[in-house]
Formats: structure tokens, C-alpha cells, sequence
């Protein structure tokens, strides 16, 4: 059986350059919950989500706490819809 490949872990300096967005706000979001210190490809993508949200919402920290929760929730609930279908 093959183990999976292992999850990219990203500095800093390369999260930030890859989306554009500051390393203060990175660190911002992290001290705020809106992403795990661990900087891998789940963190990646929550990031985008956030600045998306961020940009077409208006949203400010709070809000994008709670819309974040929420979108990992339909996400879970999804995949868990998924797999009973199966």
C-alpha cells in the first residue's frame, strides 16, 4: 500500500508571495484562528477564500470568521452527503 505524498508546507515569505496578500495579514488572520500556524496547501486555500471574501464582501474579521466556519461546514456536510450516496 503507498502512503500518501506528503502536504507542501509553505513559509511565510512563499504564502504570501504565492497570493499577494501581506505577511502581517497572514499573521493576523493565524492569531485570529482564520488559519493554522502550519502554512500547507489547506491553509492556501482558506487564504484565498478569505481574501475573496474579504474583496467581493466587504467582510471585516468577524464576518470572516463566520463565513469561513460556515464554509467548512457545507463543505463537511457535502462530503459526508457524498459518501452516503455511495
Amino acid at each position: 500500500m503507498n502512503d500518501p505524498p506528503p502536504q507542501t508546507v509553505y513559509t511565510l515569505d512563499i504564502l504570501a508571495e504565492i497570493t499577494g496578500v501581506s505577511t502581517q495579514t497572514i499573521l493576523e488572520y493565524q492569531e485570529h484562528g482564520l488559519i493554522r500556524p502550519e502554512l500547507d496547501e489547506d491553509s492556501l486555500r482558506i487564504l484565498r477564500r478569505i481574501e475573496h471574501l474579504r474583496e467581493s464582501c466587504q467582510v471585516n474579521l468577524a464576518g470572516l470568521k463566520v463565513l469561513t466556519s460556515l464554509l467548512e461546514k457545507v463543505e463537511q456536510l457535502n462530503e459526508e452527503l457524498r459518501m452516503l450516496q455511495k
